[in-house]
């Protein structure tokens, strides 16, 4: 038969009746043991007493020079077998003995075997015949002798007759130990009695408020482990946060290497597709320039998920957003999806780029559209939630497991096969999204589906009304400055300037721009440099307008009110920066409040030294 292990509850009161009996018997033996000191010690002075007055009031008178001198025998035995049997162990004295003090011998014993022998300790004999009482609890014969070895007590005294200087023997004297056993037990049977009554009377007063701090115990234990579950979440959430921005900061720094890169690829591409007339190289020159392209946007999608790509927001209503991609999303889904939209009405506004909240939304359906294998049902739900707008998106595909959940926002990781997904579509979803101030997160278990939620923080400002500008014209003949430390990049961008009509003179260092002399109309520089950053530069210089052109978002790097053209552009993009900018009285002429990029250097990782 299998024994049931007890449980906790069970083992917690039999660990309290199990240490409530220790207690108590633990003050109990204190106390019987003390009990018992105080009965040996009283009985000891007892015989001790007894044994000196014995010295004193008989032994004194009644013995010979001669019966301490040389072992008794004959008449004078017979004569200290009666004085001793009648006068000193009539009260429950066992054996006598008087030692010689000169050499220990012993010349009297009413045992008359030990007569003539010798003491086995002559120091505490020499003790005692300097006047000190010696008392001890010992066996009987354990100097030898014959009879029961019964426990004794057990005393020496000084002996000295009457007319001597000082003592010349010892009296010895075994006194019956059984009086005392009888009075310790005498006080030990009731109070074991009385201390079972205590225990018990303990147990039963104290059982009903073990019970209760038992369950206390109990109450507490669970929400430790509740509290334990929740810091480990806590904490895995932290170490993949701590992931992503780690990952992130890497992706970013590769997306601005590649920018530079990308500047150069499109810009000369842009050039050689212009000049050609040769139609099989004009479509080689084209299709370069497409692949620059592309590669452009996946450095868009790189620098979306580390954060530092240009947002331009503005306050919106999502579900207005929703509504402007919904004919656009039921042709990328397909007919065999149905695409259901719940949007509440009176959702709070939010700020957020337009373009980036579509490609958020995009993804996501994308996404949907792969879990569901081409069939299904896409919901995409807007709610209120405290001061928050929320944004859902829902599946009804296979589902996602935890372990693909906790990966499921790093870039580059897809469970598609190759070739049909690069993993950059919900890396892209959060570093949108966070960028934008919000959270996204996903719920799903396998074979029930998922639902990604997309949290930004609601605006009490009405939606902004969009405003469309003018192209301005091309060119111009003014003076501009560029300054940018990649020679690919600064010969590209002389090239365009110069094709446009501008006055232009390109330098590789901040330090060369310092020695230049004379205004300019235009600074084109670099964010952070090698020698100095572009803000600083823009302030030593006599630039009425400065453009900044960077691979990063510039949100940390230079002022808001700052001109900045994000790498990679193009040749209308560059054309229409720099004319706009040069048109316009109302911008100011250099960033005066623009804080310095020294500091956002190092923490852009190697990378960022090469703007």
């Amino acid at each position: 038969m299998r024994i049931k292990p007890l449980g906790p509850t069970a083992i917690l009161h039999l660990r309290f009746a199990a240490a409530t009996a220790a207690v108590l018997a633990i003050a109990g033996g204190a106390l019987l043991w003390d009990v018992r000191a105080n009965e040996m010690h009283q009985a000891e002075n007892t015989v001790a007493a007894h044994a000196r007055y014995v010295e004193q009031s008989i032994l004194r008178d009644e013995l010979k020079p001669s019966d301490i001198a040389t072992p008794v025998g004959g008449a004078d035995r017979k004569r200290l077998d009666w004085l001793f049997n009648a006068r000193v162990l009539n009260g429950g004295g066992l054996r006598v003995k008087l030692y010689r003090g000169s050499d220990g011998m012993v010349t009297y014993s009413n045992l008359h075997s030990l007569i003539g022998t010798t003491t086995d300790d002559p120091a505490e004999l020499r003790e005692v015949l300097a006047g000190r009482t010696v008392k001890d609890v010992s066996r009987l014969n354990a100097e030898g002798g014959a009879g029961p070895n019964v426990k004794s007590l057990e005393v020496y005294v000084p002996l000295q007759l009457r007319g001597q200087s000082r003592p010349r023997a010892v009296f010895e004297l075994y006194q019956s130990y059984a009086p005392v056993a009888s009075s310790i037990r005498a006080f030990v049977t009731p109070f074991a009695l009385l201390l079972l009554l205590a225990l018990a009377g303990l147990w039963i007063a104290l059982f009903p408020l073990v019970q209760r701090m038992v369950r206390a115990i109990e109450r507490d234990r669970a929400a430790r482990r509740t509290a334990e579950e929740a810091l480990e979440e806590t904490s895995e959430q932290l170490r993949q946060s701590q992931k992503l921005e780690a990952i992130g900061r890497l992706a970013g720094g590769v997306a601005h290497d590649f920018n530079n890169l990308l500047l150069a690829i499109n810009g000369y591409s842009e050039f050689l597709t212009a000049s050609l007339s040769d139609e099989h190289q004009l479509r080689y020159a084209r299709e370069i320039r497409a692949a620059g392209e592309r590669a452009a946007a996946l450095t868009q999608q790189l620098l979306a998920f580390s954060r530092r790509q240009v947002l331009q927001p503005r306050v919106l209503d999502l579900n207005d957003s929703v509504r402007e991609i919904e004919s656009m999303l039921r042709r990328l889904i397909g007919e065999r999806i149905d695409v259901v939209l719940d949007l509440e009405p009176g959702l709070r506004t939010v700020e957020a780029d337009p373009s980036q909240i579509g490609q958020v939304l995009l993804n996501l359906a994308v996404n949907a559209r792969d879990a569901m294998d081409g069939s299904g049902t896409l919901t995409i739900r807007t709610r209120n939630d405290g001061d928050d707008a929320l944004l859902e998106v829902s599946d009804t595909g296979g589902g996602i497991d935890e372990a693909t959940q906790a990966r499921i926002f790093e870039p580059f990781f897809t469970t598609k096969a190759v070739g049909q997904g690069t993993g950059l579509g919900l890396s892209t979803v959060y570093g949108i999204v966070a960028q934008s101030g919000g959270e996204v997160s996903v719920s799903s278990s396998p074979g029930h589906g998922a639902t990604f939620r997309v949290r930004l923080p609601g605006t009490l400002l009405d939606v902004a009304p969009l405003e469309l500008e003018t192209a301005p014209r091309a060119g111009g003949a003014e003076r501009v400055l560029v300054v940018d430390d990649e020679a690919i990049v600064r010969n590209l961008l002389e090239q365009m300037l110069v094709d446009l009509g501008y006055d232009v003179t390109v330098v590789p260092s901040a330090l060369e721009a310092t020695a230049l002399e004379g205004a300019w109309d235009l600074l084109v520089a670099d964010v952070v440099m090698p020698e100095t950053d572009g803000v600083s530069l823009a302030q030593q210089l006599d630039a009425r307008h400065v453009l900044f052109i960077s691979g990063y978002d510039p949100g940390s790097l230079v002022s808001p009110n700052a001109a900045f053209l994000q790498k990679p552009f193009s040749h209308d993009d560059l054309a229409q920066a720099v004319r706009r900018l040069l048109d316009d009285p109302m911008r100011p002429s250099a960033p005066g409040a623009a804080r310095s990029p020294a500091a956002a250097t190092s923490s852009s990782g190697a990378s960022a030294a090469r703007r």
